[in-house]
């Protein structure tokens, strides 16, 4: 707590001074009575007289005003100086304190007044007579009088005790004391190093910057000696990271001295301790040693950076900036100069050290400690989270993140496979280093607020690398290089355009041209005999921990790009119909260039890289020829032309960003061109003068000002390699020196001649003997006693000769000395550029150079419009080589690599896990960012590109050895897993081939029997129908055996005699038969397929997947599964979860131990093939229901691609063979395809008229046309024709329409489908494939009919339709066999699933029970004719009484309908006829029909009826009585009812006279002659009297209305029933063999009774005044009447009576 008052710090000092004085006591007598402690004695006198002074007067004491002091080195002030004799001295009289070490001889430096309250502990301090405890206390005490303010600094106006802090900071410097022991003198450094950090932040600018560096220095220094100790070395940094955040927490400006000083310092130690790369006890300890300055260095530089620069805005920078730029002096160099020139430089050039020993083979792994690699990352991301700073940091990037992320990327993926202990040792020392780079790439890449975007200066950091750089002319790619390295360090084999790249192993120096894809070089050994061997023989694979942070930096980079992406509704819209950059490839050819309209596109960003692509096309075909490289740019507009010189040196000397080779360069550089020659004009390119120009220009891009000529020239020889050739190196080393010479610091200084020619060429010779001498002193095959040594190179150099060296001006041995020291320790190499080759020094000036150039630039961020286009521009550029990156994380090779016959294409279990979730995740991540983004084009891309890396659809081998590669891939499982995720979560964009691809999987996985389903999983299974099948079980049983016993062969039989291996692990293809065993003779043939997907032909809903017993465990799918902090794991997360909870239950099983009581059935229970492991992994993983059932959440266009899709993969019904698509599904997955165009439809209610209009109608059209053309000769010919899916098909129409019907969706368009069936025509013994579903058609018609009510409203069309269908139904079942008559000779019924009782059923309820009843047209009499028609050919009278039972009620319903319109007088006459005509007469005619078709001769019917039933008549019907006599009650009462009123008499008089006289006539006759046998003499009087009821009654009960016509409709019906009564009343001939007896008595009857109703109508006749006594003219009914029953002879005896009553009527 501070002092509040004067007295307080009066006591606290006296305190203070007691407790020194009480240590001094215990030293030594010199110590403990000398001028040390006496001066503690006065100081507590002097304190006390001074405050009872202020207790009586206001008397203050004057500070003395602080002065500068001067170099430590310099004399101090005579004056000042205390007598040798006395070390210390003081003037009463004054203030001025005066401290020396007593011991030595020279005076000490001259301090500055520290107070006089201070001077006696600061001499403690500083007196090397007190041991360490003596300067420990007075050290703490200094420390807490200043800490409570009992002393304050000098100016302080709180009270008067005040000390001076620049002299009381020099002392504690110059702190002396006698060492006793360890533990006290470490208390003394520690308490050095809190003083010191307490001065500093009490007032850090009362402290001068050299003084406050010397502090600093100090206590670093001391932290470096006591490294030994942790405790103390932390609490050194703590001090140090205080002091450094007082000075940086309070810069007024970025030229601060202090903070100069100290990051200097800190900078320069970085760069300056030196590696020492030894094996031996020694060097390790020393290089521990220098690893923990340089840790302490980045930690307290990371520091200063947030400290300093967190709040500095761009402003600032630039105005130091412009600052020294104006100025080029020293002192004006700010903070930012430093970071730039060699705060970068240093953290490059360490941080590469790590891989030190890949270039030189001397040095041992582990070169620098991973700690400092650690610390040089975090320093790094610091300075790339520093969003003002970074901009300003544009070169020095560039080289960071091409030299050292992109460069231990490439090393990574070149490592050797591990030959011995010691290589396996190195590539454990690089994996640990490279993942902490790794590290740090994944926290730079996904680590950002997302607040702002890259036209705000703050966007990710991929974005932002892009904008900089790939979009830069003159910067090489580093975002796409750097996503690329990453993507092939995941096993990616292309580049941005799809190119396949092959790996290049390392050659014996640790380099590797890793320029864009060139044919791989020859061995680098020539003399080597043996054969190169292949990369993948050489280079390993990268460690699974380290491709894993390789993928999350992908992944983190463009969750960031997605995530950043926030496009206008102008944006949005571009991309729509924007092609990408990258499509198709770019050949050689300018009118081929699909980059050259794109290259004008609005934006400048895509401009910008759409001409960079064509530079790199050209930097391609230049290293292969120069001339065509720069055709190529003349060709494409990137050169103007015509050419010129500077514009082919600037191509060459930027281009190697682009990939320009840099021997090519060299080799350009060095060719003298062609020179003119007659008749020839080669282009301007190739012409010696251009060559000429071309160097010279090139030279000239160089920036050699301030450089020494070896800087130049190392600086020059590290952007191309120099040509192989004397005189090409003559040529460019000699416009090197014309150029350089004239800037270097050589050329400035005067140490060249000031002549220009002799300065050039003496360039020219140092240049050339400079090269020799590095050739020299680093070629292993020359001897170390031939090298050239300094004298030699000296004697070389000295003197060139008097036409070059002028007199005076001759090279000093010291310079030479220079260059020759500088060359023997480090080589002047050409390395690679970036990614390629270590910082050195030199490049590192032409960096600078280059960021001086671009400085202008940093503050241009891309327009808010190009922003928003930079991550659809990203993603053109990097999404080709993460998919294939994805590809190799699932075990997927491209194509045109090399594919290994013996690699699997996937793992099994754990060890393919990381793989799988990986490509899952990364997948998934770019699925759902492209969707978001807008382009479509890409995301169908990808999307196709993870079904094809699912290996579900290559068809290549056969089903077996498919199922093994899926349940041994997991990788293949995680590809089908996220497909099939994504489908359904973007179901709107996946479109019709994705869905083909989707669908085609899952019908995969059911020919492999991999697709959970099942009657124990019914509620989760995608195999079920929602519906009951329409076939009974019985039934269905008999249709599967049908169709396996079609679908197996001889071959079959023998390959699966030959697969018992496969049948252990895996069960058969298909299940085995369920009754019985198929004959292979009567099979048919089947053509054989590689894919043998024609071998699947059973569809079976009920049916489990495989042999084992599927449990029923899975209540919910996809169970979001939760990551221990609470969030949602990721797709491939939770599939790698199931794997390991899978692994953990088979580790159990396996651990179980084994009794020896097992049976063999128990390892069907507890054992699991892997088959089925798979398919429990997928329904787990898998909402495969969801396909069908979330269906009807999709937007109308999804729902018509997924529909469209499945009956895209279905092959149409033909007669010829079949032919497989790209995508071969099975006939069994073809009736799944079926089942699932059904169930969409059905969970699609609201919007079925949609699909119909759109998709269905056409598909069941063409299916049902199909079928209804399929013929055969017999119906056994019909199997090989029939398939699930042909049924499927049919039952999918048949859901569908009962759907439509009860929904009132469309029923009239569904139903209208059916009348396609009556197109089928069967004459002879043709048998159509329709015949085959008779059951499914039946059922399907009960179940449509039981749906139809008032909300139907079905029109002609749909009763058209139904009817149609019934009509087959009926028709169908009368072509069946009859039935077998039971025991005592009666017919047994009919089975529950005829197709004729179904049709009898349907109509029944349409009739009778439903609501439409009265609305039933009548089409249905067709139907109910051949129902009658059906029951007399299959022996079932019940059949037809129950069909004449419905044409009774059809005809009293429509005689009803008729009669209730005639009364409301809505009913037109001709609607009149046309009733009588098209549906009375009909029901007459059926009704007939049933009395002819169960007794009497066909001859009798009507034509038109001959037409209608003609696949139906016979000549001679089989009697069947009941249905005979009920037809002829039925007949009889139609005309009898109440609405056989309103019968018209022509009509009445037609249908009587026309077909019911007739009929009943010859019945009678072949009653009466016995060709109708019937059981007894009562069934035969009862027929007979119906017979005769129906010519007497229909004509008794409407004779009123007859009579009032006219005498010719009378004679049209009378004329009938005279004619019949002849036949009737005629002797019949009577068979010998018949009883006569019998037939007599029948005469008998038949004459009684018929002569009775003819004498009963006759009366009426004559009471109506019809019939006269005699005819009044010739051929009258009169005369026709008397003349027809004289001629009966049982009526001839009432002629006579019947003319009398006649007579007196």
């Amino acid at each position: 707590m501070a002092a509040s008052s004067t007295l307080e710090a009066a006591q606290h000092l006296c305190q203070e001074a007691r407790v020194v004085l009480t240590s001094l006591r215990g030293g030594p007598p010199n110590v403990a009575r000398g001028d040390l402690a006496q001066d503690l004695m006065d100081v507590r006198a002097r304190i006390k007289k001074q405050l009872l002074t202020t207790t009586t007067t206001t008397e203050t004491e004057t500070p003395t005003p602080t002065t500068t002091t001067t170099s430590p080195n310099l004399p101090t002030n005579p004056s000042r100086q205390a007598p040798t004799a006395s070390p210390m001295e003081e003037d009463e009289d004054d203030d001025t304190v005066l401290v020396q070490s007593p011991t030595r001889k020279t005076a000490l430096p001259s301090l500055v007044d520290v107070g006089f309250c201070a001077r006696p502990f600061l001499a403690v301090v500083m007196d090397p007579r007190a041991a360490g405890p003596h300067t420990l206390v007075a050290l703490r005490s200094l420390h807490r009088l200043l800490e409570r303010s009992s002393l304050v600094p000098t100016g302080d106006a709180r009270h008067s005790f005040h000390v001076g802090l620049e002299p009381l900071t020099k002392g504690v410097l110059n702190c002396r004391f006698e060492q006793t022991d360890a533990g006290a003198d470490e208390a003394v450094e520690m308490a050095i190093a809190d003083l010191l950090a307490l001065l500093v932040r009490i007032d850090r600018r009362a402290i001068r910057p050299e003084t406050l560096m010397d502090a600093f220095n100090t206590v670093f220094v001391t932290r470096n000696t006591f490294v030994h100790s942790p405790a103390l070395c932390y609490h050194f940094e703590d001090v140090l990271t205080t002091m450094l955040k007082v000075v940086f927490g309070d810069l007024d400006m970025l030229r601060d001295r202090a903070a100069k000083l100290i990051l200097e310092f800190l900078v320069n130690q970085l760069l300056h301790t030196p590696f020492v790369g030894g094996d031996d006890e020694a060097s390790r300890e020393a290089q521990m040693a220098h690893d923990a300055t340089r840790v302490l260095c980045l930690r307290l530089t990371r520091a200063a950076l947030r400290t300093g620069f967190k709040n500095v805005d761009h402003e600032t920078y630039l105005e130091a900036m412009a600052r020294f730029e104006k100025s080029n002096n020293d002192e004006d160099r700010s903070l930012l100069h430093i970071i730039q020139d060699d705060l970068c430089l240093s953290l490059l050039m360490t941080g590469q050290a790590i891989w030190a020993y890949e270039d030189n083979t001397s040095i041992r792994p582990g070169f620098i400690s991973l700690e400092v690699l650690s610390e040089i990352c975090s320093t790094l991301a610091t300075l790339w989270t520093s969003v003002d700073l970074r901009k300003h940091l544009v070169s020095q990037f560039e080289s960071i993140f091409t030299g050292f992320f992109q460069r231990s990327l490439v090393l990574l993926r070149q490592r050797r496979i591990p030959t011995d202990s010691l290589t396996f040792h190195a590539n454990l020392i690089f994996d640990a280093a490279t993942e902490i780079i790794l590290e740090s790439l994944v926290d730079i890449m996904s680590l950002h607020d997302h607040q702002h975007t890259v036209a705000q200066g703050n966007g990710g950091s991929l974005e932002t690398l892009f904008a900089t750089y790939d979009c830069n002319m003159k910067r090489s790619d580093a975002a796409v290089g750097l996503m690329i390295e990453l993507c092939r360090c995941c096993g990616s084999k292309v580049d941005e355009d799809g190119d396949i790249i092959l790996d290049c192993p390392l050659s014996e120096t640790g380099t590797s041209d890793d320029s864009p894809p060139t044919p791989v070089e020859e061995a680098s050994d020539p003399s080597s005999g043996e054969a190169e061997l292949s990369p993948a023989d050489v280079l390993r694979q990268v460690p699974p921990h380290l491709k894993e942070l390789c993928a999350e930096s992908i992944i983190g980079g463009m969750r960031c790009l997605f995530r950043d992406d926030h496009p206008s509704e102008k944006t949005k819209m571009e991309r729509r119909g924007r092609d990408t950059i990258m499509e198709g490839k770019l050949p050689p050819a300018p009118q081929s260039l699909s980059d050259l309209s794109r290259a004008q596109s609005a934006h400048l960003l895509r401009s910008i890289k759409s001409k960079k692509r064509l530079m790199r096309r050209a930097a391609h075909l230049f290293n292969q020829k120069s001339s065509k490289g720069i055709e190529f740019l003349v060709n494409s507009g990137v050169i103007a032309d015509p050419v010129t010189p500077r514009s082919v040196a600037s191509f060459l000397r930027n281009g190697i960003v682009v990939g320009l080779d840099k021997k090519a360069v060299g080799a350009y550089l060095g060719e003298v061109g062609k020179s003119p020659v007659a008749g020839k004009s080669p282009p301007n390119w190739e012409r010696d003068w251009f060559h000429k120009e071309v160097l010279e220009t090139y030279c000239s891009l160089f920036g050699f000002e301030n450089q020494t000529l070896l800087d130049g020239l190392r600086m020059f020889l590290a952007c191309f390699r120099l040509p192989g050739e004397a005189q090409q190196i003559d040529r460019i080393l000699q416009s090197f020196s014309d150029c350089c010479s004239r800037l270097c610091e050589e050329g400035v200084q005067g140490i060249f001649s000031d002549d220009p020619k002799r300065a050039s060429d003496a360039a020219y010779l140092l240049s050339f003997s400079i090269i020799m001498l590095n050739t020299d002193q680093h070629n292993d095959n020359i001897r170390e006693d031939r090298k050239m040594t300094k004298q030699d190179f000296f004697r070389n150099n000295s003197d060139y000769g008097r036409d070059i060296t002028e007199p005076g001006k001759e090279f000093s041995p010291e310079y030479l000395g220079a260059i020759y020291d500088s060359i023997r320790e480090e080589e002047i190499r050409t390395e690679g550029e970036g990614a390629d080759g270590s910082m050195t020094v030199e490049r590192w000036k032409d960096v600078l150079r280059g960021s001086m150039e671009d400085e202008a630039e940093c503050d241009k961020l891309p327009t808010t419009h190009d922003a928003e286009d930079l991550t659809e521009l990203v993603l053109e550029h990097v999404w080709m080589p993460i998919m294939s990156a994805i590809g190799a994380l699932w075990g997927v090779k491209p194509a045109g690599v090399n594919q290994d016959a013996s690699a699997d294409a996937g793992s099994s279990g754990m060890l393919g896990a990381q793989g799988a979730r990986l490509g899952m995740d990364m997948a998934y991540d770019m699925l759902v960012g492209v969707r978001n983004l807008g382009r479509n084009d890409i995301f169908n891309k990808i999307f196709n590109s993870v079904c094809m890396y699912s290996g579900l659809l290559t068809y290549t081998s056969n089903a077996a050895e498919r199922a093994w590669a899926l349940a041994n891939s997991v990788e293949s499982q995680g590809a089908f897993i996220l497909a099939l995720r994504t489908a359904r979560d973007t179901i709107d964009d996946v479109g019709v081939d994705g869905f083909k691809k989707i669908w085609s999987m899952v019908f995969e996985l059911r020919d492999l029997k991999m697709l959970g389903g099942g009657t124990s999983n019914k509620r989760t299974s995608i195999l079920m129908e929602s519906d009951p099948d329409l076939l009974k079980e019985h039934a269905r049983r008999d249709l599967n055996m049908k169709m396996i016993k079609r679908g197996q062969s001889g071959d079959q039989e023998m390959e699966k005699k030959s697969s018992g291996l496969w049948n252990a692990l895996f069960g058969n293809v298909e299940d085995p038969p369920m009754d019985e065993v198929v004959d292979a003779g009567q099979s048919f043939e089947v053509k054989s397929t590689v894919h043998g997907k024609e071998d699947h032909v059973i569809w079976d809903e009920l049916a489990p997947s495989d042999d084992e017993d599927e449990e029923d465990e899975i209540d919910n799918n996809l169970a979001v599964s939760v990551s221990p902090d609470g969030g949602e794991l990721s797709l491939g997360t939770q599939f790698e979860s199931h794997l390991i909870q899978e692994n953990m239950m088979l580790t159990k099983q396996h651990e179980m131990p084994v009794t020896g009581l097992e049976r063999v059935d128990d390892a069907q229970v507890f054992g699991i093939s892997p088959r089925a492991r798979v398919r429990k992994r997928l329904m787990k993983s898998c909402d495969f229901v969801g396909l069908v059932s979330d269906s009807r959440f999709m937007d109308d266009e999804g729902l018509c691609h997924l529909l469209e899709a499945l009956i895209s993969l279905i092959p149409a019904i033909s007669t010829e063979e079949k032919v497989f698509g790209d995508f071969p599904i099975s006939p069994a997955s073809e009736a799944f395809a079926e089942v699932l165009i059904c169930e969409i439809a059905l969970r699609n209610r609201d919007r079925l008229t949609m699909l119909w209009d759109s998709l269905l109608q056409a598909h069941y059209k063409a299916r049902l046309e199909s079928i209804a053309q399929i013929y055969t000769e017999s119906q056994e010919d019909l199997l090989p024709k029939m398939n699930g899916c042909v049924e499927k098909a049919i039952t999918g129409l048949l859901r569908i329409s009962c759907c439509s019907v009860q929904k009132g969706h469309v029923p009239n368009e569904v139903l209208s489908t059916w009348t396609i069936l009556d197109s089928i025509k069967e004459e002879g013994k043709r048998v159509c494939l329709m015949n085959s579903l008779d059951l499914h058609l039946g059922e399907g018609l009960w179940r449509i009919t039981r749906c139809i009510d008032d909300a139907t409203k079905l029109q002609e069309n749909g009763w058209m339709g139904l009817f149609s269908l019934s009509y087959w139904c009926a028709n169908r079942g009368c072509m069946l066999p009859p039935i077998r008559s039971s025991g005592i000779g009666r017919p047994v019924g009919l089975p529950e699933d005829d197709p004729a009782l179904q049709a009898y059923r349907s109509l029944h309820f349409l009739l009778n029970a439903s609501e439409v009843k009265e609305n039933v047209p009548p089409l249905a009499i067709r139907t109910i004719r051949c129902l009658i028609a059906a029951g007399n050919n299959r022996n079932c009278p019940k059949l037809s009484i129950a069909g004449l039972d419905l044409l009774h009620v059809l005809n009293n319903q429509t005689e009803a309908a008729m009669a209730k319109a005639e009364e409301k007088h809505e009913l037109s006459a001709e609607a009149k006829e046309d009733f009588w005509y098209s549906v009375w007469g009909p029901v007459l005619e059926g009704m007939t029909e049933a009395i002819g078709l169960s007794a009497y001769t066909v001859s009798i019917l009507p034509f038109y009826l001959h037409q209608i039933l003609y696949s139906h008549l016979t000549a001679i019907c089989y009697v069947l009585q009941s249905v005979r006599q009920h037809a002829l009650s039925m007949l009889t009462d139609s005309f009898l009812d109440k609405q056989g009123g309103f019968i018209p008499t022509p009509h009445l008089c037609d249908a009587l006279g026309k077909l019911c006289i007739p009929l009943a006539g010859r019945g009678i006759v072949e009653l009466r002659e016995g060709r109708i046998k019937v059981e007894d003499f009562d069934e035969l009087v009862i027929e007979l009297e119906l017979c005769i009821g129906l010519i007497f009654k229909p004509l008794r009960h409407h004779l009123k209305n007859v009579v009032k016509e006219d005498e010719t409709v009378i004679l049209s019906l009378w004329t009938p029933i005279l004619d019949v009564l002849k036949e009737v009343l005629k002797e019949p001939a009577v068979e010998e063999s018949s009883d006569e007896a019998f037939l007599q008595k029948a005469l008998h009857s038949t004459n009684e009774l018929t002569v009775e109703h003819l004498r009963n109508v006759i009366t009426v006749l004559i009471g109506y005044g019809v019939l006269k006594a005699e005819p009044e003219s010739p051929n009258d009914i009169t005369d026709v009447t008397w003349e027809a029953v004289g001629s009966m002879d049982p009526c001839k005896n009432f002629l006579d009576e019947w003319k009398q009553v006649a007579n007196n009527a």
